[in-house]
């Protein structure tokens, strides 16, 4: 019988370097973004919503007649997610489909009058969620801050 070779080190555990996770930035940020998430997931589970739907609903709401495929692109959820939730927001009446002109194939979503007035309802308790932090934070670090991820995420392919 023969054993596969482990591609991880031999090292004993005392002699391996430690990552301390309190200095990874990558791990800061996931900590960081699971906060927020789970402070917006308990302000938009009072509406109905989960935070799939509530994702949805704001991309829609950012740029009108999104399809789901570009709703993929700019949220960290995969294409069946995104669908589930897309049905979910039809079923509830909060966003609409239209067909596309030009491709059959694809259509275009969009928020219904009560999707709007959700929306309306919900984005300042959102935005309040990071309201804490940014405080500690001078405009000018804020600015920066943006800046710096936004340079990581053009850096960074999106792997799904």
């Amino acid at each position: 019988m023969t054993t596969k070779s482990s591609p991880l080190p031999t090292q004993p555990t005392g002699t391996r370097s430690l990552l301390p996770l309190d200095q990874f930035w990558p791990y800061l940020v996931t900590v960081l973004a699971d906060r927020i998430a789970r402070r917006t997931s308990r302000i938009i589970k009072e509406y109905g919503l989960n935070l799939s739907q509530w994702r949805v609903l704001a991309a829609i709401a950012e740029v009108p007649g999104r399809t789901s495929a570009e709703v993929v692109t700019i949220t960290p959820m995969d294409k069946g997610i995104v669908s589930r939730a897309t049905k979910a927001l039809l079923e509830l009446g909060y966003i609409r489909r239209e067909a596309s002109q030009i491709d059959g194939r694809l259509s275009h979503l969009h928020l219904t009058k009560s999707g709007a007035t959700l929306y309306r309802a919900i984005i300042p308790l959102v935005q309040e969620v990071t309201q804490i932090a940014s405080e500690s934070l001078s405009k000018d670090r804020q600015e920066k801050l943006s800046k710096e991820l936004n340079a990581l995420i053009e850096v960074l392919p999106d792997l799904r």
